[in-house]
């Protein structure tokens, strides 16, 4: 495998770990890694990427031009977009860096028609989901509550963001309790108040779902036009803003087959990660999908699978990494710790 270059857009907390992966690839092969954001800061400092650079706002005239100059100015062949909000811009405009031969990582518009879209995916796969619905009024909130078991818990989220972000359990004990606010790993809590005054504002389409309890369980898959070649689970006993800070790799028979059964009906390809509910028993159920390079990512390269990095093998023609699966370390224990560093 020859050395290659490749371009993060929209670059954001996550990143330090993913260039890590692309750097300390199992080929010794050296990847050269450039990043790019709207905002100057958000983006990474100058010694942990070989490059950075301020562009427009995605949907500015400009943004792609621009991105296309930072490419060829560092002969990059391979852009990696990391948000959910630009994919499906991304995958419409693919074919404007293909032609000038750089590949972009990301599913085709089809797939993510339904796979980057909450409100969509439920409708396609909502017998494998919580039950949940997009009110238009708090009526609807009601209406639905009492058609859940008593006791239920509902949880709300934003229909356009992904689960880190914009995600709250409707819990009105728990709303209150102070010790709560912003805790580290912890999950946030809205009041009944709050989420009828959120819904009456009608800023945001919301989506109101039935809450399951358990661990977060998210596997990542890396697909060729819907065949899933490489697949890796992870329980999450901690979360932080979307990512796992304290987790286990995990195998769970029935969310592979999930996964596999939905990136083949989808044609998903690339990388992808589902998230889960996983019960005390083993039972899952799925919460949504992101087409996407994801946070925890690193997460399992350090069990054995570097997804990103065989992802970008793929892109530029080279498929001889085989199955994984006998290499990854189920069982394997990891919290992430934090070094501080100010620039």
């Amino acid at each position: 495998m020859k050395d290659f270059n490749v371009l993060f857009t929209c670059c954001g907390m996550h990143v330090k770990e993913r260039i890590d992966s692309l750097r300390q690839n199992e080929d010794d092969v050296k990847v050269k890694v450039f990043a790019v954001n709207c905002v100057q800061d958000n983006l990474p400092p100058a010694d942990m990427a070989d490059g950075t650079y301020v562009v427009p706002k995605i949907h500015d005239t400009k943004y792609l031009p621009s991105i296309l100059a930072i490419c060829k100015a560092n002969d990059v062949q391979v852009i990696v977009p990391t948000v959910t909000l630009e994919l499906e811009f991304m995958a419409e405009n693919r074919d404007f860096f293909e032609r000038e031969g750089i590949k972009v990582s990301i599913a085709s518009s089809k797939a993510l028609a339904v796979a980057n879209n909450k409100i969509k995916l439920h409708e396609a796969y909502g017998n494998l989901m919580p039950k949940e619905i997009v009110p238009t009024s708090f009526d609807d909130v009601f209406i639905f509550k009492k058609s859940l078991p008593l006791g239920s818990t509902l949880c709300c989220k934003l229909s356009n963001h992904c689960g880190g972000n914009g995600f709250a359990i409707v819990d009105d004990e728990k709303s209150l309790d102070m010790t709560l606010f912003n805790k580290y790993g912890g999950n946030h809590y809205i009041s009944t108040h709050q989420l009828k005054e959120l819904i009456e504002r009608g800023d945001y389409k919301i989506i109101v779902q039935e809450f399951r309890h358990g661990y977060d369980y998210s596997v990542s898959a890396l697909t060729v036009q819907g065949r899933v070649t490489h697949i890796c689970g992870y329980i999450g006993y901690q979360m932080s803003c979307g990512a796992i800070i304290n987790g286990e790799i995990l195998y769970n028979r029935k969310a592979y087959q999930i996964v596999e059964k939905i990136c083949n009906e989808l044609k998903l390809d690339g990388n992808v990660c589902f998230d889960f509910r996983i019960s005390p028993n083993g039972d899952v159920t799925l919460l949504e999908i992101n087409p996407r390079v994801n946070a925890s990512l690193p997460f399992v390269q350090k069990a054995g699978c570097n997804m990103l990095y065989i992802r970008c093998k793929n892109l530029l023609g080279d498929y001889s990494d085989i199955e994984v699966a006998d290499r990854i370390k189920y069982g394997l224990r990891m919290k992430k710790f934090y070094d501080s560093k100010y620039y």
